[in-house]
């Protein structure tokens, strides 16, 4: 069985303090075998919240998997927006990231769906861009048939019905579809700050998508919370943990069938 935690929307700067004083020993009684952080690890992008993640994340134990997300770029910096949207992020938190991580059950690619500037009025929104996307899936296809092959990113690519935000993420159902084709089982995200797990139907595309909350105060009327997902040879099983009354606590629990993934249909 493969542990797996997924952290997203930390937002180092305005965290929650008293539950990021609690997670670390929560997280380590789950005995992770790897840790995923699904973007937005800071609030403004300042050198001194990457800091401050960077020290956090570094007690964490095992290997990690990190994608940046909206926020990870200098809020305040329309210069390093335009030219180096990412050079924090990436001399300070990227060195700690695996390029990838896989296992005997698992094989989990990050791709980055944030941009410093857009051609557009809300930077904040996620573009997928689709060269890259498959770039990463010949990686992913090199490993063993059975593997649960899933992609982390900060922004979901479609967002789902029961997501406090709205938006549209460009190439993000263009990118599901194709992902879908090429038999990957899942997309891991964060951004809106509540978690889901969607089991998409035939109709639409056949590919889980995993959402985590967040453990910062930006909380959009949900408890902050983050993912323990276990994967084995059978099941994928994807726990909620929130913070309530000081204290983590087990919430809702979605389980799929791996014999009933798309990607097990096709080889079987």
């Amino acid at each position: 069985m493969t542990s797996i935690i997924q952290f997203a929307d930390i937002h180092f700067g305005v965290e929650d303090k008293a539950a990021m004083a609690a997670v670390k020993d929560v997280v380590e009684s789950l005995k992770p075998d790897v840790t995923l952080i699904c973007g937005d690890i800071t609030q403004n992008g300042k050198k001194d919240e990457f800091y401050a993640a960077r020290d956090w994340i570094r007690t964490l134990s095992g290997p990690k998997v990190i994608t940046p997300g909206n926020h990870d770029t200098p809020m305040f910096g329309i210069f390093q927006r335009l030219f180096d949207p990412f050079g924090r992020y990436n001399r300070i938190i990227a060195p700690l990231s695996e390029p990838h991580y896989t296992d005997k059950n698992v094989c989990i690619m990050p791709i980055n769906t944030s941009r410093g500037v857009q051609a557009k009025t809300d930077w904040s929104l996620g573009v997928v861009d689709i060269e890259a996307l498959e770039d990463k899936v010949k990686i992913m296809q090199a490993t063993a048939p059975l593997t649960v092959k899933l992609f982390i990113a900060h922004h979901p690519f479609i967002y789902p019905p029961s997501s406090p935000l709205q938006k549209t993420t460009e190439g993000g159902a263009q990118a599901l579809a194709r992902l879908s084709e090429l038999n990957i089982d899942g997309v891991l995200t964060g951004h809106v700050h509540a978690p889901f797990m969607l089991d998409r139907q035939p109709d639409e595309t056949e590919i889980l998508s995993i959402g985590a909350g967040t453990l910062s105060v930006r909380r959009r009327d949900r408890a902050a919370s983050f993912n323990h997902i276990e994967i084995d040879a059978e099941t994928i099983k994807v726990t909620e943990i929130f913070w309530d009354n000081g204290q983590f606590s087990t919430g809702e629990i979605f389980t799929k069938k791996i014999a009933e993934l798309k990607s097990r249909r096709s080889i079987i």
